[in-house]
């Protein structure tokens, strides 16, 4: 027993260890394409720091000082050296590091996000296997009516429907704009965080219960279901214990796909809640042209992306142990 405990930890270590490494080689192109921004985005780094007025030496004078004129490969292996120091450079619009701008916005963004996927998980997945198992009752075809719906509602639509009805002109349950921190509060904080992450949760709750409910069927037609069926088991076992480990593996792929459509509506639903998180960031360094901000706003949102999609390659190997020993 002890045995083969530790031969299966072993394993997973090992997977983990293999998931991990794939990463790197993403994480390396991430820093490419977040360095290539200064060379992508119109004017020039220098001549905006130093103003419109200022002289051509003076302009040069930035552009020593930035270490643009030096090689771009030197330019790139500083950049990852003071990224891997927590140094993402200085906004050209406010003269603040641009890491205490993103540690001040992006808690609200993530807040917010991790409720709305709460929200998802928690919802999602009793409705898809309630309606997988009334395959084809009134409650099956109700959810999957109301699933196609919000697929074709916009969050921002929404957004604008939510504050029309629980802020200002009809129940007035909710405040209309803003944020609370969760330092203010538990209750405060769920006040100004419930609508927006409603409206950013509505496609991925649609798609994910789809998932759930597709997944479910798949697994209930499986001849070992049938045989287990045949042996007399209750349905709460068939798909407690039997089918939902084999259901999970699309499910959490699909999961682990919709946290860059959480951070993509987060953008929008924010401008609309007045939140001024991470997304509303981005959109306001790209407005000013404020490359190094734009530049950690990529760089954080594609490493959280990345991660993300580690946690989805090892939960496979826990709920599918033959894809771990591969």
């Amino acid at each position: 027993m002890l045995h083969a405990w530790l031969d299966g930890g072993l394993f997973m270590l090992r997977f983990m260890t293999s998931r991990l490494l794939t990463i790197l080689p993403m994480l390396l192109i991430l820093t490419v394409i977040v360095f290539l921004l200064v060379e992508i985005a119109p004017g020039d780094p220098a001549a905006i720091i130093a103003g419109p007025d200022a002289s051509p030496e003076a302009v040069e004078a930035v552009r020593v000082r930035l270490g643009l004129d030096q090689p771009m490969w030197q330019q790139y292996l500083t950049y990852v050296w003071n990224a891997l120091h927590g140094d993402l450079g200085v906004s050209f619009a406010t003269n603040e590091p641009v890491t205490d701008i993103i540690a001040r916005r992006l808690p609200r963004t993530l807040s917010i996000g991790l409720f709305a996927m709460l929200m998802v998980v928690i919802l999602s997945i009793p409705l898809g296997i309630l309606a997988a198992v009334k395959r084809d009752s009134a409650f099956d075809r109700l959810l999957t009516g109301t699933s196609v719906f919000l697929l074709a509602v916009p969050p921002f639509v929404l957004a604008a429907i939510l504050v029309k009805w629980f802020a200002l002109d009809g129940l007035q349950l909710f405040p209309p704009t803003g944020y609370a921190p969760l330092s203010d509060g538990l209750s405060e904080w769920l006040l100004y965080a419930t609508l927006p992450a409603i409206a950013i949760a509505s496609i991925s709750l649609a798609e994910l219960v789809r998932q759930a409910r597709g997944g479910m069927i798949d697994a209930l037609e499986q001849d070992y279901i049938r045989t287990a069926r045949a042996k007399g088991l209750s349905k709460m076992m068939l798909v407690g214990k039997h089918a939902a480990k084999n259901a999970a593996v699309p499910y959490v792929t699909v999961l682990g796909l919709n946290v860059g459509r959480v951070v993509g509506a987060a953008v929008i639903v924010e401008a609309i809640f007045n939140i001024q998180g991470f997304g509303q960031l981005g959109v306001t360094a790209v407005l000013t042209r404020d490359i190094p901000t734009m530049q950690g706003v990529v760089l954080v949102s594609g490493v959280i992306v990345l991660l993300v999609t580690l946690l989805v390659d090892i939960s496979y190997g826990y709920l599918n142990p033959r894809i771990r020993n591969r």
